[in-house]
């Protein structure tokens, strides 16, 4: 599942060539989702993509997911109830992008991971899961703004 997909900056090398059976693929601006269409049938995907044009708090699938990217800076919070919902039951992956300054990755990713947790653990009936949820990477994408990072957290829900 990609929740902020664009024009598939991430959908299409996921199908192209990370051969990902089926992307589920959510964006809200509607040229994006005329071009990301466009993008599909040019590189002969079309069929392994399903897109939900508007807004992805309306995603209706549950347990889909071995992995959800949150591709949007300079935060992706909003998107994470519905990524952990989106998740298989037995867990898997989550990408979350965001901004956070220089100096404070580390506890970024932590803050990341412990709220992604409580999400998950909550009583919400549509994501509540018991699983143990760990930073397995954080990459520091680029420079954003003076001592801002866009960093991606990558999450494993086992």
């Amino acid at each position: 599942v990609d929740l902020y997909a664009g024009i598939g900056y991430f959908v299409l090398p996921y199908l192209v060539h990370g051969k990902a059976g089926h992307v589920h693929a959510c964006e809200l601006n509607p040229a994006s989702v005329e071009a990301l269409r466009q993008a599909l049938e040019i590189n002969g995907v079309r069929d392994r993509c399903t897109i939900y044009d508007g807004d992805n708090k309306n995603f209706p699938l549950r347990g889909v997911a071995d992995r959800v990217n949150l591709g949007l800076i300079p935060s992706s919070e909003k998107g994470w109830p519905i990524a952990v919902g989106a998740l298989k039951p037995q867990g898997g992956s989550l990408h979350v992008h965001g901004n956070c300054a220089e100096d404070e990755v580390a506890a970024f990713a932590e803050s990341v991971r412990s709220q992604i947790e409580q999400i998950a653990h909550s009583d919400d009936d549509k994501r509540k899961h018991s699983w143990q949820i760990s930073v397995a990477h954080v990459e520091r994408v680029k420079w954003y703004a003076p001592r801002i990072r866009h960093v991606v957290v990558d999450l494993v829900c086992h």
